[in-house]
């Protein structure tokens, strides 16, 4: 069973000013090789039972366990995700910056002394040494790290990896989308009795092979716990998505690769109205998209 991951956030920001806005042109980066970066920035991954990096889908990217070689740094999350546009990245990163506690260390855009990293970034530090987040976009990359040790470590970190996207092509691959990554429908009905199993068959243009892809449905809070298929192209047996009472389904891996049957379960929740959902699909190299869609629960 891979171990069960979180995204490190700390509670609600609302920032003044919204981030500069960047047109969508040119070459974009297209693929993020986990492997490639985290042999040359110092990272060891966590390696789960299946043999690859202990990953799953975060709320902007992947979310891989990761230990950094330097003495005495930390990193209790580390996320990154490839997205279609710069624009989808922007709007991501402004959500889970728009959810981070500032505090009397934080440097904003426009007045920080780490303007050197990334198109746009946002550092939240704990006071003086000890821990922090930053958050930074290159182009249409995001990636997102929490750490814990010194400061400057976990800076020149965040430095050395926006180095190796910019300018090693075996880290990050430049070209174009086509045609471009997204999820056409999630495959679930507009209604559904509550504590339902769906079967669904969502539908993907521009995302490769369906047995190698993560697929994950988030629940209406943002931080209920994801299932979701493994990077062997499995899939665990159901894509849940949580009522206010948590169940305890198995962990086990179904045999059938998506690409054999098509399918996913879905869990309705148990509270009558509106769910706001969101699909969550990520390719090997990062690639990730998402869609909003929302299904009626009745009695």
């Amino acid at each position: 069973m891979e171990p069960r991951l979180t995204i490190c956030l700390v509670s609600v920001l609302v920032l003044g000013s919204r981030l500069p806005a960047f047109a969508d042109e040119g070459e974009l980066y297209t693929a993020l090789k986990q492997n490639v970066l985290f042999a040359r920035a110092g990272l060891r991954p966590s390696i789960g039972i299946s043999g690859a990096p202990a990953s799953g889908p975060g709320f902007a990217g992947i979310v891989y366990r990761v230990e950094a070689s330097a003495p005495g740094l930390r990193i209790d999350s580390f996320q990154m995700g490839v997205h279609p546009s710069r624009s989808a990245a922007r709007v991501l990163a402004e959500r889970m910056v728009q959810s981070m506690s500032i505090g009397p260390d934080t440097w904003a855009p426009g007045h920080d002394p780490c303007g050197d990293i990334g198109d746009e970034r946002y550092v939240w530090s704990g006071g003086g040494e000890g821990s922090g987040t930053i958050v930074f976009l290159r182009q249409n990359i995001f990636v997102d790290f929490c750490w814990v040790g010194e400061n400057a470590q976990a800076l020149a970190l965040a430095r050395r990896i926006d180095e190796l996207i910019r300018t090693d092509r075996e880290v990050a691959r430049r070209g174009t989308f086509v045609p471009t990554p997204e999820i056409v429908a999630a495959g679930a009905p507009a209604q559904a009795a509550k504590k339902a199993r769906l079967t669904i068959t969502p539908e993907f243009r521009g995302l490769g092979e369906r047995a190698d892809l993560r697929i994950a449905v988030m629940a209406p809070d943002g931080f209920s716990s994801l299932t979701e298929t493994t990077r062997e192209g499995k899939s665990r047996p159901d894509i849940v998505v949580r009522g206010p009472r948590a169940d305890s389904l198995s962990d086990t891996v179904r045999k059938r690769r998506p690409d054999e049957d098509g399918r996913f379960i879905m869990h309705i929740p148990d509270k009558v109205g509106p769910a706001k959902l969101t699909m969550i699909v990520a390719t090997p190299d990062n690639v990730f998209v998402t869609k909003e869609f929302s299904v009626n629960v009745t009695e």
